[in-house]
């Protein structure tokens, strides 16, 4: 099958590591095709301005997109951002094939998106949260709408605990832009206020920097960083090996993806995502972490201090309960984001749309 990819990023997401993830799966049997703004994982792509607005560069870039389909001969195209979503949708009509939506985040709500929703011939949402939203605010038939969870590749994983005989290495992942600002800034405000009823730690900052924000940011963690000692904290900026980075620490601090790899390999995880902080990642909280994709989609939105403070306390607290935690982390892992499992779901999908 020969499919393409649509995409509108500008830096690393999650929505790049979710294709990318499908694309390897599929190696020699599928051929994949990339289209987007920018790629950051070392795919072969064609650069196009999906992110701009409709009218008038979208309807540019519908043109350029539905001429690269037919002189690629693509069968299916798949889209993952609102702006591509209006792309692909028009791209699919005007050459006939069939037209797939992954959500990876609640869609606004608004005359235009109601007018044209363009949620393809089957729709994907990858968590409880965004398949009610698809079904109950746009319409979408429930035959047509698909809960396919993130998929993490857990063969190459071997779960671990770092013995740490001193300070704890605690990684605080994700971009920091949108919502996920936001939250680093919760959680600095948290980190100052309670930092002498904690254990001391290192505090790792991984992720995309906006140029923007980069010299108002270090002169607020050089401010922190003093007040917070003998702790520390420090900005690592986009990392490409996340995995050994991940497994050289204590804890982590992440949502969504990030917090998925990381209880992968057992690591003990605070759930902090762009709907605010859920906690140490534990049984009682699953069932809301798998709805809110590790609560980046937490609604009515919780940015609770005395919870987070909670959280933190747990994380850097004794190993014997963390060690608990790590085997039923990677076991939730395994039975919900399995990627062999998810690859598998999401060809189906591309088959029903085939033949309707």
């Amino acid at each position: 099958m020969r499919i393409l990819f649509l995409l509108s990023c500008l830096e690393p997401a999650g929505s790049e590591t979710y294709c990318s993830s499908l694309a390897e799966t599929w190696r020699g049997k599928h051929e994949v095709f990339w289209i987007s703004d920018r790629l950051h994982n070392g795919q072969t792509y064609q650069s196009m301005p999906i992110h701009a607005k409709a009218f008038p560069r979208g309807v540019i870039n519908t043109f350029r997109v539905t001429s690269f389909i037919r002189k690629n001969r693509i069968e299916i195209i798949h889209s993952h951002s609102r702006r591509a979503h209006w792309v692909a949708a028009q791209a699919a009509k005007l050459t006939g094939i069939p037209h797939i939506t992954t959500i990876h985040q609640p869609l606004p709500v608004h005359f235009f998106s109601k007018l044209f929703p363009c949620l393809g011939d089957q729709t994907i949402g990858i968590d409880e949260v965004i398949t009610d939203h698809v079904r109950q605010q746009f319409g979408q038939p429930a035959e047509k709408v698909h809960l396919i969870r993130n998929g993490i590749d857990i063969r190459a994983i071997t779960p671990s605990l770092r013995q740490t005989p001193n300070v704890r290495q605690v990684l605080l992942i994700g971009r920091l832009s949108g919502g996920r600002w936001k939250a680093f800034q919760f959680f600095l405000d948290v980190l100052e206020r309670a930092t002498r009823g904690l254990p001391p730690a290192h505090y790792k900052i991984v992720g995309q920097i906006p140029d923007e924000r980069r010299e108002a940011l270090i002169r607020q963690l050089s401010i922190v960083t003093s007040r917070i000692a003998p702790s520390t904290i420090a900005t690592l900026g986009y990392v490409n090996d996340l995995a050994t980075l991940i497994r050289n620490s204590d804890g982590v601090i992440a949502a969504g993806r990030s917090a998925l790899e990381s209880l992968a390999q057992g690591k003990p995880v605070i759930l902090l995502g762009e709907g605010g902080v859920l906690g140490l990642c534990r049984p009682e909280i699953w069932t809301t972490a798998l709805r809110t994709n590790m609560g980046d989609h937490l609604e009515p939105k919780d940015f609770n201090a005395i919870k987070m403070e909670a959280a933190l306390r747990d994380l850097l607290s004794s190993r014997s309960t963390l060690q608990d935690l790590s085997q039923w982390s990677r076991a939730q892992i395994e039975k919900y984001f399995n990627l062999q499992a998810i690859a598998a779901q999401v060809e189906t999908v591309y088959q029903r749309a085939l033949r309707s």
